[in-house]
């Protein structure tokens, strides 16, 4: 299958920084794939994201070297801080997602149908005449993922996409991007929520210092978390927990 995204020793720097936030990077993207991303904090993941989807350096500055390539015509790429996305030209949520299609100049009832259809894949046709800025951060999280969703946008980077979401649309969330991704959408997830993740990933990678030190699995590669080794030194039956707040979880049943 021909990747969508395609890095090979690929390393960049942002702009003012003496470190490159990823180094030596290689890594292809297919559609169909959920890739998840995970590390510690400033382990180069969300950077990731936005080299992958040419954000960076076209829209952020800095320097890239090494080869990319991306195939796709369409990426589309939801921030951790999902008020940041807000076009602010919106009075309800249904225009508010409408507003990409309807900017690539569709006909005006594809622009309708690709809004509903996002609304419907993130269950929030409840908002649809809401006010963008007067709802929740977690409503207004899956309004961002579903106005790049109305995009049908070919590679889908996610930036911890549930850091806003209670449990429950947690769940709602991710237990969407299967179906998503078999419609032929390739998604990155960058995340700490490898419980979740590990559920919907067909790969995982990890990255410490911007470089990629583990790839495979999810099953493989994120069995090695000091979560799950803890886990497993206590004795917890499988599925073993992930992460810290699913070891917490299960400590306290």
């Amino acid at each position: 299958m021909t990747a969508l995204v395609m890095l090979e020793g690929v390393t960049f720097t942002y702009p003012g920084a003496v470190q490159p936030a990823l180094a030596d990077v290689s890594l292809a993207l297919s559609a169909g794939e959920v890739l998840v991303a995970t590390g510690e904090s400033g382990a180069g993941c969300s950077t990731l994201l936005l080299v992958a989807t040419g954000f960076a350096p076209r829209v952020v500055g800095g320097r890239l070297r090494g080869n990319r390539r991306i195939a796709a015509e369409r990426c589309g790429i939801v921030f951790a801080r999902p008020w940041t996305q807000l076009t602010g030209l919106c009075s309800s949520v249904r225009d508010e997602i409408a507003f990409g299609p309807a900017s690539r100049g569709l006909p005006g009832d594809v622009v309708l149908a690709a809004a509903e259809r996002a609304m419907a894949e993130l269950h929030i046709a409840h908002l649809a005449e809401r006010e963008p800025s007067q709802l929740s951060g977690g409503e207004l999280q899956r309004v961002v993922v579903a106005a790049a969703l109305a995009l049908d946008p070919e590679v889908l980077a996610l930036d911890d996409p549930a850091a806003e979401l209670d449990p429950e649309a947690a769940d709602t969330l991710y237990d969407a991007l299967p179906a998503i991704a078999a419609a032929g959408t390739a998604i990155v997830i960058a995340t700490p929520d490898l419980e979740r993740a590990s559920r919907v990933a067909t790969r995982a990678v990890v990255l410490e210092g911007g470089r990629i030190v583990a790839t495979g699995r999810p099953a493989e590669v994120l069995g090695g978390t000091e979560a799950a080794r803890i886990a497993r030194a206590a004795g917890c039956p499988p599925p073993v927990p992930l992460d810290v707040p699913a070891l917490l979880r299960r400590v306290q049943r």
